[in-house]
């Protein structure tokens, strides 16, 4: 595997489509169909799109007890909020060996439109890491994330997102694989089943990967976490790209943000072929969306959010979404600012 072949996998592993959505996805285009939906991956910045089946087979999350889960997600969200990450998330406890490597999925948090689970890789000699120097050089060779998700029928539903490697504590001999999900026309719910091949690692010198563990994980467990998510007033008029437009939706909780904008457009010629795929796409990223905090603190959410867009007849429908880098209480939010229109969120 070349480099870039190596950043290539990484950024599209765990990226599912249906068979009934790509029949639709072709007849679309055969029909010369203006409908269309184009997402990007935050993090990683591919457009992209995901769809799972859904599944019918579930382990059961154990109860939440007091700090557990907000100990196994502190390597990704720190010790902020700890009250916040305890009272949604819930622990997993799910594992499967192969290859001299134990994979467990440690804890769950979501929310209505959004799944975060934290796995831990050890070894089973109780050896550590020393042959990985960077945990961004880990990459599975093949990767699946198949869940459950709550539609209405006959409705469709799309989802984007990405899945990283953190090392905290090079020492202790544990490494930890995050896994985001931001689910768009639908909850994600029920059960889901993780299936893992290859562990990994990128060889500068050699310019290549190499595997460190062969073998296959599966890991298989329920989706069960409590949706504190809050929809918030819409119907806010703005401008976007030269065209007016309109708030349809906002929706905010501790972990996560979706905004979607209704647009008077419908032609988005491509600029720059280099980093997108199509002139939606790159219309999307454009978007742009900030939360402002009640500490006086500004985050950018549109920089790295993923997200949909929806082509019609008369108008288009702007859809970004993505988890947060941090755990935030509702009541530290002051406001959300869509296109330089400030929305209050109280």
């Amino acid at each position: 595997m070349s480099r870039h072949q190596y950043e290539y996998k990484q950024a599209m592993d765990s990226i599912h489509v249906t068979p009934e959505w790509e029949d639709q996805m072709i007849n679309n285009l055969m029909n010369s169909s203006k409908e269309k939906a184009a997402h990007r991956a935050p993090r990683l910045g591919l457009a992209m799109v995901a769809a799972a089946a859904c599944l019918t087979i579930g382990a059961g999350a154990a109860e939440a007890t007091n700090g557990a889960v907000s100990e196994l997600f502190a390597p990704l969200f720190g010790t902020a909020h700890t009250e916040i990450i305890d009272s949604i998330g819930y622990p997993v406890g799910v594992s499967d060996t192969a290859g001299g490597v134990k994979i467990t999925a440690d804890a769950i948090i979501g929310d209505a439109n959004n799944i975060c689970v934290i796995y831990t890789l050890e070894k089973e000699d109780g050896s550590g890491w020393d042959e990985v120097t960077d945990a961004g050089y880990l990459v599975f060779e093949d990767s699946t994330f198949d869940f459950h998700v709550d539609r209405e029928e006959g409705n469709g539903w799309v989802a984007h997102g990405s899945s990283w490697f953190i090392d905290d504590d090079p020492a202790d001999g544990v490494i930890q694989f995050v896994e985001q999900r931001t689910v768009d026309g639908g909850t994600p719910s029920g059960s889901a089943k993780e299936t893992l091949k290859n562990l990994c690692v990128w060889d500068g010198e050699a310019q290549t990967t190499r595997v460190l563990a062969k073998g296959k994980w599966t890991l298989r467990f329920d989706l069960k976490f409590e949706d504190t998510t809050r929809q918030y007033p819409a119907g806010q008029a703005v401008d976007f790209l030269g065209a007016p437009g309109m708030v349809t939706d906002i929706t905010v909780s501790p972990i996560a943000f979706r905004v979607a904008v209704d647009l008077d457009r419908t032609e988005f010629e491509l600029q720059d072929d280099r980093r997108y795929l199509d002139g939606e796409s790159e219309a999307l990223d454009q978007l742009s969306v900030l939360l402002r905090l009640k500490d006086g603190r500004e985050l950018d959410l549109g920089g790295s959010a993923g997200g949909s867009v929806s082509v019609g007849e008369t108008s288009t429908e702007f859809v970004k979404s993505a988890l947060f880098n941090e755990v935030i209480a509702l009541e530290d939010m002051e406001s959300i600012v869509v296109c330089g229109v400030e929305i209050p969120l109280r």
